[in-house]
């Protein structure tokens, strides 16, 4: 049975049950529909551990330089 359910901003679902179901206890399984949203999370996951690597910063410039030297080493 699919419930379709709307999760509020504190995080609570809420959802119209049938009527047999009212009083009894449910289990409730998330699927997510879009694929995007695992990509992202492990995007996300991927740039945290990037930041505590010991890279050195560069300006916008230095790498803007870098980009188009290497463009024409192509």
């Amino acid at each position: 049975m699919i419930i379709d359910a709307i999760v509020n901003d504190d995080g609570t679902p809420e959802a119209k049950a049938p009527e047999y179901l009212r009083g009894k206890n449910v289990r409730v399984v998330i699927e997510s529909k879009s694929k995007s949203l695992a990509s992202w999370n492990l995007i996300a996951a991927a740039l945290g551990k990037a930041d505590h690597l010991n890279i050195p910063r560069r300006s916008l410039q230095e790498i803007i330089n870098d980009l188009r030297a290497f463009r024409e080493t192509t």
